[in-house]
């Protein structure tokens, strides 16, 4: 009698940007063995970057999703939705399931996201009034509640709270936003290039009241009411939490699969255990200018560390090079980009700057020799992407060096073919 060995498979924990990249990427390599996809939540994937645009009724909730049914049949991809993973056994390749079940599993991607920090202080009778914002269920909420609303309290002064106040931005809503530091955007710029954007939200109306926690909320009168640590209350209608995220990482946690505020893996997206990969917001790995490793929870980051597992899953060797943290968004109407260090201490790098707060701009160059190691774009960032190209290349920017933080590069020329070491700036 023959024995017929079982193909094997790849198992995928999560069902965003690092997921889809993977599965597209083993499809891509050519492997056709089975994959099975488990979710937490009961829909195709979505984006969680366009919800604010949702909640401001610029993107219909349809177009929310990235990918429908389709999607997984095309791809070969069994899903199993409206399941949480409760633990990773790599010592018998297995993966524990809320409901109780077990799954086999060959190779494994943990691309689990993350999750936002809530408030501990809540009390149950006022907790329909909070809200924080990571799911297509909180956007939900949110958008229905804010409809309605006239006094709504923001806690936490980073990139969600801040896009999320200008899709609820109206005439009739009064809004206060609670942060804990001394300015807003602690996270991504100095305090200097935050006046621009605190300038903004001050011409909107909005109250900020800066290094404050919140230390209670509980519901009367109809309305939630937010106790800060100085003492005030604020009646609020709705209260959106902006005070992070957290990886989703508890799985693994008490197991050989190491990891520190996220799952480490090297270059290849491996972890400490073989045949497991991660990759996205629960992966943890190097970050090229400063050589500590690190989350860096951004969507174009997630679908680059997808790819790279889903080749290495297929037998494909491929290698995650040139990580460090970007983004490009947009804040009450101001283009902001920050790439690599962005935020360096005081001394560490050399810094090239431009500030002119009354034009409600400012550009700031961090530099390492004659390359650029990082950058804070404020208010005039449309050559974003060269600056991240000659941080990303490692690019000799001496030519440029004493025009460049005041006006934008001329860069297409350059890359078409001139001779590299001309100095050609943009109006």
């Amino acid at each position: 009698m023959s024995i017929v060995a079982r193909a094997r498979k790849h198992t995928i924990i999560g069902n965003s940007a690092a997921g889809l990249s993977a599965i597209k990427a083993i499809r891509k390599s050519g492997d056709s063995r089975p994959i099975v996809l488990i979710s937490a939540e009961k829909c195709p994937a979505y984006s969680p970057v366009l919800t604010t645009y949702y909640i401001g009724n610029q993107v219909q909730r349809s177009k929310l999703f990235l990918v429908d049914e389709r999607f997984y049949s095309k791809h070969g991809v069994a899903t199993i939705f409206g399941r949480s993973v409760e633990a990773v056994d790599p010592g018998h390749r297995q993966i524990h399931l809320d409901d109780g079940s077990r799954l086999d599993y060959d190779n494994l991607l943990i691309a689990s996201g993350a999750s936002a920090r809530t408030l501990d202080n809540v009390t149950p009778a006022a907790s329909k009034y909070v809200s924080t914002l990571r799911t297509i269920a909180d956007a939900d909420k949110i958008k229905a509640v804010s409809e309605s609303a006239e006094k709504v309290v923001v806690t936490g002064a980073g990139l969600v709270s801040l896009q999320t106040i200008k899709a609820i931005l109206t005439s009739k809503i009064g809004i206060t936003l609670i942060s804990g530091s001394e300015q807003v955007l602690s996270q991504q710029m100095d305090r200097e290039s935050a006046l621009i954007i605190q300038a903004k939200l001050a011409a909107q109306g909005i109250d900020i009241l800066f290094g404050r926690d919140v230390s209670q909320v509980y519901e009367k009168g109809g309305r939630a009411q937010v106790v800060t640590s100085y003492g005030e209350t604020l009646p609020a209608d709705l209260v959106v939490v902006g005070k992070g995220v957290q990886p989703n990482v508890q799985m693994v946690r008490h197991t050989s699969i190491k990891a520190n505020l996220g799952i480490l893996v090297d270059e290849r997206m491996r972890t400490s255990v073989e045949d497991v990969y991660a990759a996205g917001d629960a992966a943890e790995g190097n970050n090229e200018i400063t050589g500590e490793t690190e989350v860096i929870a951004t969507w174009f980051n997630a679908c680059a560390q997808g790819e790279i597992a889903g080749l290495n899953m297929a037998g494909r060797p491929a290698r995650r090079l040139g990580q460090f943290r970007e983004n490009v968004t947009t804040l009450m109407d101001v283009v902001v980009a920050s790439m690599g260090a962005s935020k360096p201490d005081y001394g560490q790098y050399q810094e090239l700057r431009h500030v002119d707060l009354k034009q409600g701009a400012s550009r700031k160059l961090y530099l390492a020799g004659s390359r650029i190691v990082g950058a804070l774009l404020v208010g005039n960032a449309h050559d974003a992407g060269v600056i991240r190209h000659c941080i990303a290349n490692k690019i000799d920017i001496s030519p440029w060096k004493d025009r460049i933080a005041a006006a934008p590069l001329d860069f297409g020329k350059i890359l078409g073919g001139q001779n590299p070491n001309w100095p050609s700036l943009g109006n």
